[in-house]
C-alpha cells in the first residue's frame, strides 16, 4: 500500500470516530482487512453499517476502489 493511501486512511480523527458513533464510550472500533472479492457494500452489510459511514470513517475518496490488504475502520 502506498504512503499516500496510508496518509488518506489516517485523516479521520479520533474525535470524528467518537462523534460518528454518538459520543464517548458508545462504540467499539473494529479494524477490518480487505480481502479478495470484498466490496464496500459487502463489508457494510457484514458489519451492519452504511457504505456512507465506511467512506466517511476511512476518508475513502473513490468508493469503487478498495485494495486487498487495506485496513478499514468500522465503528459499532
Amino acid at each position: 500500500m502506498s504512503e499516500e493511501m496510508k496518509n488518506i486512511m489516517n485523516e479521520v480523527s479520533f474525535e470524528e470516530l467518537e462523534q460518528a458513533a454518538g459520543g464517548a464510550g458508545d462504540y467499539r472500533r473494529i479494524v477490518y482487512v480487505v480481502k479478495k472479492g470484498d466490496t464496500l457494500i459487502k463489508i457494510a452489510r457484514r458489519f451492519g453499517v452504511t457504505v456512507d459511514n465506511l467512506v466517511h470513517w476511512n476518508a475513502i475518496r473513490n468508493r469503487r476502489l478498495i485494495i486487498v490488504g487495506q485496513k478499514l475502520v468500522i465503528v459499532k
